[in-house]
């Protein structure tokens, strides 16, 4: 059994009685970005979980409400865990966790500042497993238990249609699921290089990150290795190297070794360093929609400062200046890449509304440049004017997500770049 606590020291919430909490299993990011970077008036969005493979982590988190506060506005809430086995034993017991100990805000709900990061081992039985979490509001002397079932199921390689491998990309950030994710992977037809033989990493930057953050698909990915095609093969090598595990491919034909010591001569962009270039922009979407946290999404917002370059298109097109001069021609492309960030931002604030509700979260709580603020503000006016049908199209992706079958191309939004 493996288990991480994970220590939340932002608060939320104070109503009135009965003390009351909602006990929720989710593979959302223990830093919960999804809750604490999504600003008024937005809601959180939340995707319960219900199984899981073994090695894959997962969140237990208890969610307050209706309880009561001090004079000081300070609450004072503990909680015990107790998850039981298949065969009735005790397999996790944990008492006196820090649900909230401290001031609060005004707000209605108010998650644990503990949070339970588990997974289940190889070596644990299959089956459900009962999680129940008794909580205690020291201030109204009162006590809460609450139960769920969590089941642990063998990993099976997921038949899905194209439109399904494509959907997964906007529903990824606030439903992950890293083994359907390794399924999408091993069935994806698409190349993963271009016609001029450069990476797509706007494909391969979300299935790598997802496998780091979930090392359990890598060993699952080895053990697919001998049942796929020659082209699922060389993906299976090409993300064995970005994840530098190519250690545990099994023994490789010489054709298949040819592709690892080209995919291993390859370079790979650094997304967090300077935005030069749109290669970068596509990585960090990728790592948003393979995480759904806000730490890409700030950096894409920081690359609007290449907005001092916004112009210059256009004299040289005029013959104002030089295109054959270097600094003239590298200034030219600095504002194709502002340009691939700004409309990238919009375009997926418009298609994910968790992206739109990040970028307003960042505008009100970061220190920007100047020229980024005032980009980022402008971006976001520009959306409010459009709302009705942002509503409208918002409203249509919650269907979608619930309806698999429901129809509607859902390719990931790239940089443009």
């Amino acid at each position: 059994m493996k288990w991480i606590l994970v220590m939340l020291m932002m608060g939320v919430s104070v109503l009135a009685e009965p003390f009351d909490f909602m006990l929720l299993t989710t593979r959302q990011d223990a830093e919960m970005d999804w809750w604490y970077a999504v600003p008024a008036p937005f809601a959180p969005k939340v995707t319960p979980i219900s199984t899981v493979a073994k090695d894959e982590y997962f969140r237990i988190i208890p969610i307050f409400r209706n309880y009561k506060t001090d004079i000081g506005k300070s609450a004072s809430i503990t909680f015990d865990v107790k998850v039981t086995k298949p065969d009735g034993s005790t397999y996790l017991d944990l008492p006196k966790l820090e649900g909230h100990i401290g001031l609060t805000s005004t707000k209605e709900l108010l998650p644990a500042q503990a949070v339970i990061n588990l997974c289940f081992e190889p070596e644990d039985a299959y089956g459900d497993y009962r999680i129940e979490i008794t909580a205690y509001d020291q201030v109204a002397q009162q006590t809460n238990t609450q139960h769920k079932v969590i089941q642990l199921e063998k990993f099976k390689v997921e038949k899905l249609s194209k439109d399904e491998r494509e959907r997964l990309f906007l529903t990824y950030p606030i439903a992950p699921n890293p083994s359907r994710a390794l399924s999408a992977f091993l069935q994806t037809e698409e190349q993963f290089f271009n016609e001029e033989n450069e990476p797509v990493w706007s494909a391969i930057w979300f299935f790598k990150t997802i496998f780091e953050e979930n090392e359990y698909c890598v060993s699952l990915m080895m053990e697919e290795f001998g049942f796929c095609k020659p082209k699922q093969k060389r993906d299976i090598i090409l993300m064995a190297v970005l994840l530098d595990q190519a250690d545990q491919l099994p023994k490789l034909s010489t054709e298949l070794r040819r592709y690892q010591r080209l995919y291993e001569a390859g370079r790979v962009p650094d997304p967090y360093s300077t935005i030069t270039n749109a290669k970068q922009l596509d990585m960090l979407w990728a790592e948003f929609f393979a995480t759904g946290t806000v730490k890409p999404l700030k950096q894409i917002v920081r690359s609007l400062a290449l907005v001092e370059h916004l112009g210059m298109m256009d004299k040289i097109k005029a013959g104002e200046l030089d295109p054959e001069d270097k600094n003239v021609a590298r200034a030219g492309f600095l504002e194709a890449v502002f340009q691939s960030a700004l409309w990238s931002l919009k375009n997926n604030c418009k298609e994910v509304p968790l992206v739109r509700h990040y970028c307003a979260g960042i505008l009100a709580t970061e220190e920007l440049e100047k020229p980024v603020e005032t980009c980022l503000a402008m971006l976001l006016q520009s959306l409010e004017a459009e709302t009705p049908a942002i509503k409208e199209k918002e409203e249509s992706n919650e269907k979608n997500h619930h309806n698999p079958k429901s129809s509607g191309s859902d390719r990931p939004i790239q940089s443009g770049g």
